[in-house]
């Protein structure tokens, strides 16, 4: 049988290739094949790797079907840690990069785009009458990172999984403040200083579940959004890894935003 294989950030750079058709046994499970591939190009075991079947995060010994698409997740770009690989593999493939990603349509009150964020359209997308609060965050992209100067930011995601996660994470939001409306989107290509790579909005009824809202959309986007951030610094380009994809729970998010623990940096 046949399957549709994806590549992303790091592993793409490294593979050589985006996406791909392989012929794979009965039974094989997306660890194994995740293993073949990376018994290819020993490097990738520096790397910890998230499955995704058909754009939902799947456990290793998932069984593939005939026609599944599979996509290999570094971890996303939610922390401090840089990845480098192999650079001439990483020159040799740029050529591929061009035209990796494309503009996605607006969906609801969730999307990816290349194109400049405007939080004033995403307010409204969330008020309503009986908002006493609306809240907004813009994560943008500053000038140094780790002692460095960064000259600009590049950004890759899984794009329709990535407008299903922040469905998701809404949905989460509204189970637990059901009076919330909220609003993300994420831009996605190269960014220079200033830009905003992410933003949200946020009202509800009262200021405080406004503020935790926002909070929890924010550490659940840090841990689990399928986009990748590349630095462009002084001392080179790296990878940006944060946790692997589902390896954080959404409880950990909730003790955040409700003030129990401290957050990741954005």
């Amino acid at each position: 049988m046949r399957v549709h294989v994806k590549f992303f950030a790091i592993f793409r750079e490294e593979i050589g290739v985006k996406d791909e058709w392989t012929e794979i046994a009965d039974d094989t499970t997306v660890e194994a094949l995740w293993k073949a591939y990376a018994a290819r190009s020993p490097r990738l075991n520096r790397v910890r790797a998230a499955y995704a079947v058909n754009q939902k995060l799947a456990k290793p010994d998932q069984a593939l079907r005939d026609g599944d698409e599979v996509g290999f997740l570094p971890p996303v770009s939610g922390g401090t840690k840089r990845q480098t690989l192999n650079r001439q593999a990483a020159k040799s493939a740029k050529k591929n990069q061009k035209n990796t990603l494309r503009p996605s349509r607006l969906r609801g009150e969730a999307f990816i785009t290349r194109k400049p964020l405007d939080l004033n359209a995403l307010v409204q997308r969330v008020a309503f009458p009986g908002a006493g609060a609306i809240l907004t965050f813009s994560g943008v992209v500053r000038d140094n990172a780790h002692g460095k100067a960064v000259k600009h930011l590049e950004y890759e995601a899984y794009p329709e999984m990535a407008e299903a996660t922040l469905r998701d994470i809404i949905a989460e939001i509204r189970e637990r403040w059901p009076d919330a409306r909220v609003a993300m989107a994420h831009r996605i290509g190269r960014l220079k200083i200033g830009e905003a790579s992410l933003i949200i909005a946020v009202a509800a009824p009262h200021r405080a579940e406004a503020y935790a809202a926002s909070r929890y959309a924010i550490e659940r986007v840090k841990a689990i959004l399928p986009v990748w951030k590349k630095e462009f610094a002084s001392d080179g380009d790296h990878w940006v890894e944060g946790p692997v994809a589902g390896q954080v729970p959404p409880e950990k998010a909730e003790e955040i935003a409700r003030g129990g623990a401290e957050g990741s940096p954005f």
